[in-house]
């Protein structure tokens, strides 16, 4: 049997988890095969010699809206978010997105089997929106909080989802969050907070106040300022290890055709976990 090859593409790719969790889930599918984390300085110049050689591969940062020039398709979902995260190459090259399902699956896992319906989500890059665009589907409100410099791109934002599913979604800079404003969960989609910069926290004490529950995206360090001070307020903490695992397992579906049990993608879940302890 060939071994099949696999990596997650990025620049810089840093120290990722995707390896140890994809190669446990390979465990599982009964597949040989290797997964590596691909520092891709130039993606023109690399896509045909080191990405086209691969039988699959994750996108993470600054590639999610990037990489879908140079597909043949995308998923419709990937079309929506405008972001792939998950490719498969073959005759066509194929793009996905699984970074909405990861975090749907992830964050009602921990509210009652439910999802947040009002939601506050700090950044508009490609991971905020397959949050939104996800959330939007599952009948959720969204607002965004951007930076004064991201300001437009936000708004751009807003008016791509009004214009695909007639939706509004408030844009507020990062200070100018209206002080009445009451949310049910407050999802931090930028890499503030991540490690080596783990001092970072995208929200003030004020803004997690007004949260009922708190997600983080940074994974690395596991409990992050953000989650520590919402844990510290009584607040629900959701950190992104389930994410990370969930939208991996779905990669593995379009991959391999592969199908997991929950208890076998909880115990991955804290193997992972006890990486960064």
């Amino acid at each position: 049997m060939d071994t099949k090859q696999y990596a997650v593409i990025g620049h810089p790719i840093g120290h990722s988890l995707s390896p140890f969790i994809h190669s446990e889930l390979f465990k599982l599918d009964g597949i040989k095969a290797t997964y590596v984390a691909l520092d891709v300085e130039d993606l023109s110049a690399d896509f045909d010699t080191k990405l086209k050689v691969l039988d699959g591969y994750n996108v993470t940062i600054p590639y999610k809206q990037d990489i879908i020039s140079k597909l043949h398709q995308i998923s419709e979902k990937a079309k929506l978010s405008n972001s792939v995260n998950t490719v498969i190459n073959g005759e066509i090259t194929e793009g996905y997105t699984t970074d909405g399902f990861g975090f749907v699956s992830a964050v009602s896992a921990k509210c009652n089997g439910t999802i947040p319906k009002d939601i506050l989500i700090f950044g508009c890059g490609g991971a905020a929106r397959a949050i939104c665009f996800e959330c939007l589907l599952n009948g959720c409100s969204i607002s965004f909080a951007v930076r004064k410099d991201d300001l437009g791109i936000g708004n751009e934002l807003a008016s791509e989802i009004k214009e695909k599913l007639d939706i509004n979604c408030d844009v507020y800079t990062t200070d100018e969050i209206p002080e009445d404003k009451h949310f049910s969960l407050l999802v931090n989609a930028t890499p503030v907070g991540m490690y080596p910069n783990i001092n970072g926290c995208v929200a003030s004490d004020d803004i997690i106040e007004k949260c009922d529950a708190v997600f983080d995206a940074v994974y690395n360090p596991l409990e992050t300022v953000l989650l520590r001070k919402a844990k510290e307020m009584g607040k629900n903490a959701i950190g992104s290890i389930d994410m990370l695992v969930y939208q991996a397992a779905k990669a593995h579906e379009i991959w391999v055709g592969a199908k997991y049990n929950d208890s076998d993608l909880q115990a991955i879940c804290e193997m992972t976990k006890d990486k960064l302890r």
